[in-house]
């Protein structure tokens, strides 16, 4: 079963050290688990011109930097992100709409068309899960990489102190992984029918766990 914990880095303000340490070792699993790769492979054949593109918690900006150094983004006519702690990022793409505040404060979901989310959603709880599925339901695409929860995915985590990963972000990460989702968790959660979307999931050895969801009917 999941279970959710409150993690060190949803506690700690901007520009602390260790909350660094965190964002550092955040960005490393997700470029081990290709999670920025494959969404960039999945925008390059999805991105439609003049898209509406909002990120959900997007922390240290990360993700649209590097969808912005390949011209992905330029496709869309606006482009915005918010997350609950970080201010806009030094490196954020001149483009980008910034807002600093909570996913459930958010009242603009509706007019986005594409909506990514990587390593947020985990640390919802199924009713929050469920009122966001609902707002997030004008989108003609949803992707999201999130954490498998998964004993290999503990062990790969644990393992990842050899490579020089932070204790700090070791612990986030191993906290994560059990609020994480296996099989189809999150489209029931998100209340995702399969009459109004088109629904596919997989899982990947290195701990990822990718939900697309497309509008039925819609390229």
């Amino acid at each position: 079963m999941r279970e959710l914990q409150p993690e060190l880095l949803d506690q700690l303000p901007p520009g602390d050290p260790v909350a660094a340490k965190i964002h550092r070792d955040i960005l490393r699993y997700n470029r081990m688990q290709g999670n920025f790769e494959w969404m960039r492979r999945v925008l390059s054949v999805s991105l439609q011109e003049g898209d509406r593109v909002l990120e959900i918690a997007a922390g240290e900006g990360q993700l649209l930097t590097a969808l912005s150094q390949d011209g992905l983004i330029k496709r869309a006519s606006r482009v915005a992100a918010f997350d609950a702690i970080c201010p806009r990022p030094s490196g954020c793409p001149d483009e980008v709409e910034w807002t600093v505040c909570r996913a459930e404060d958010f009242e603009s979901y509706g007019e986005f068309d594409v909506i990514l989310v990587c390593h947020f959603l985990h640390q919802l709880p199924e009713e929050a899960l469920r009122q966001l599925g609902k707002r997030l339901g004008g989108a003609r695409l949803i992707l999201a990489a999130e954490t498998r929860r998964h004993p290999l995915a503990v062990g790969l985590c644990r393992a990842s102190r050899l490579i020089g990963f932070s204790a700090e972000g070791i612990d986030d990460g191993l906290k994560s992984i059990q609020a994480g989702f296996r099989g189809e968790e999150l489209k029931t959660l998100l209340e995702l029918d399969e009459a109004s979307w088109q629904l596919t999931i997989k899982e990947t050895l290195l701990g990822s766990y990718r939900l697309v969801a497309n509008k039925a009917g819609q390229k």
